[in-house]
């Protein structure tokens, strides 16, 4: 099974895009800025609010059940070789969607899981069905091992997914308890954004930084542990519910980008997202000004999720520049002004 970020998460954020979104509730954008400070304070908060976790697609992990052995002996006579014989393979088809271990994912519990999303959750998810199943089967992986742990108790039928919300919580908590974020770790990220500070000093935004860097650490962190709970489990998928979801996908406009020789800078955001609005005019102006010597692609997340993952995009907005032979050199989290996108696009020679 592939890799994703979340999806990359953060314990607030997974667990609203987790808990909620797979388990169906995302975070919504904040407007916590320092008026005074504005454009830096909004894009460094903007990026925590903006934060969406992304887990990659999986290859099925398809594994053949204990083999049978029999064995038979004949008197006086040399043993007959061991003879195996295979069990029937698991399968997902008709209404079940994914097989994880031992439980389903049913068509009619993805349905209702989907249609209680909040808007910008269904907008994200509106042409990636297949990557909110992956979040479905996430929701699984994390919600055993809470069990597991004794992170969920005594839970009823009418309030199951309550309590494996919390169960699930709890167990984020426990895993992402222990991140530290030394002075040094924040002057350092100060120092290498000190141009996207205009003006503010290091104290006024020093809180903004480590909050920003401890969600970081934790989407590492948390996005290693679902690695480990994949790899280890048993997920079969539903291959014809996959590929209809595959076929229905809009074309990924970045492959053909990257083979005309041009420099490529491509934003991936989201219409919701505050920062990502403010980047559309910003490059509206550069497809213009750039036209013929260089891809300007300003992409939606909810169409292009393939590319976020492939690219671990964990932030919207977030700028990723290639250069001629279609090798990514810089990327950027968050709003990122013209001119700092043209001096970055001219360096690969547009």
């Amino acid at each position: 099974m592939k890799k994703n970020l979340y999806k990359l998460i953060i314990v607030s954020i997974l667990i609203i895009a987790i808990v909620l979104v797979i388990v169906l509730k995302n975070k919504t954008e904040k407007a916590d800025v320092i008026e005074e400070k504005e454009e830096i304070v909004e894009s460094i908060q903007a990026e925590m609010d903006s934060i969406e976790t992304f887990q990659p697609r999986r290859e099925e992990l398809s594994k053949n059940d204990e083999i049978q052995k029999q064995e038979n002996v004949i008197p006086k006579q040399a043993e007959k070789p061991e003879i195996p014989k295979a069990k029937k393979q698991k399968k997902a088809e008709n209404d079940i969607l994914a097989l994880v271990n031992n439980s389903q994912i049913t068509e009619k519990y993805f349905n209702e899981a989907f249609d209680i999303l909040p808007p910008q959750q269904k907008d994200m998810f509106k042409n990636d069905k297949e990557g909110f199943l992956d979040q479905l089967i996430i929701k699984e992986l994390l919600f055993k091992k809470a069990e597991e742990k004794g992170f969920v108790e005594n839970i009823g039928k009418s309030d199951e997914e309550k309590l494996k919300d919390e169960g699930i919580e709890k167990l984020i908590i426990a895993i992402s308890s222990d991140i530290k974020i030394m002075d040094e770790e924040m002057i350092n990220f100060y120092n290498e954004h000190e141009s996207e500070m205009k003006g503010a000093s290091f104290e006024q935004v020093k809180n903004d930084i480590k909050n920003y860097l401890v969600q970081q650490k934790q989407g590492d962190v948390i996005e290693e542990y679902i690695e480990e709970l994949e790899s280890g489990a048993e997920i079969v998928l539903n291959e014809e519910w996959i590929k209809i979801q595959q076929d229905s996908k809009p074309k990924n406009p970045l492959t053909e980008a990257l083979k005309n020789g041009k420099p490529t800078v491509l934003d991936l955001g989201a219409s919701s997202c505050i920062p990502c609005k403010m980047m559309k005019p910003i490059f509206e102006e550069l497809e213009t000004e750039y036209e013929g010597k260089a891809n300007i692609l300003l992409l939606e997340i909810s169409d292009h999720r393939d590319i976020a993952d492939k690219y671990k995009v964990r932030v919207i907005p977030t700028q990723i520049f290639f250069d001629t032979n279609g090798d990514q050199y810089w990327r950027h989290e968050g709003f990122l002004s013209k001119e700092d996108i043209i001096k970055k696009i001219n360096e690969a020679g547009a």
